[in-house]
């Protein structure tokens, strides 16, 4: 005998004053194209994405989990 499927109750939660768009995987796999696209439209938008995600420091130089010793 097999056993119930759970569904889950975590709920989303969606800051008060914002939409959820929830994007099929066609819609997904476009928006990431174009935010790829938008980020490496000059070399300023490129360093600021990379400092945000951590890989690059304050400096442009590459932050201290990536450098070689």
């Amino acid at each position: 005998m097999q056993a119930p499927i759970k569904k889950s109750t975590k709920k989303t939660v969606v800051p008060v004053g914002k939409t959820l768009r929830v994007l099929t995987p066609a819609e997904r796999k476009a928006d990431i194209k174009a935010f790829g696209k938008e980020i490496r439209k000059t070399k300023d938008s490129a360093r600021a994405f990379l400092q945000r995600a951590g890989i690059l420091d304050a400096q442009g130089e590459l932050a201290a989990p990536y450098r070689t010793q």
